[in-house]
């Protein structure tokens, strides 16, 4: 897989998953639990760049997810995603 493709399937699932947090979770917050600015969180949200793999899997723990799963496609249990989710 292209490294344009993990950028787009990171986006998605990042925005998805962020935002099925209940309280929903702000860029902002989820910087502040990678300790990460958020201007990064945008980055990676924005298909600008891939996190390094150290925040990749942090990413893939908070969510409890595997990296996998993070840079798939298809997240797995999630039907029906629209493209600008």
């Amino acid at each position: 897989m292209d490294e344009e493709k993990l950028r787009k399937n990171l986006a998605k699932n990042m925005r998805y998953l962020r935002k099925q947090r209940s309280p929903r979770m702000s860029q902002t917050m989820l910087a502040n639990k990678l300790e990460v600015t958020q201007k990064s969180i945008s980055r990676y949200e924005n298909e600008v760049t891939l996190p390094p793999l150290h925040i990749l899997a942090g990413l893939a723990e908070y969510f409890g997810i595997s990296m996998d799963d993070l840079l798939s496609a298809e997240l797995p249990g999630r039907k029906g995603r629209k493209e600008n989710e």
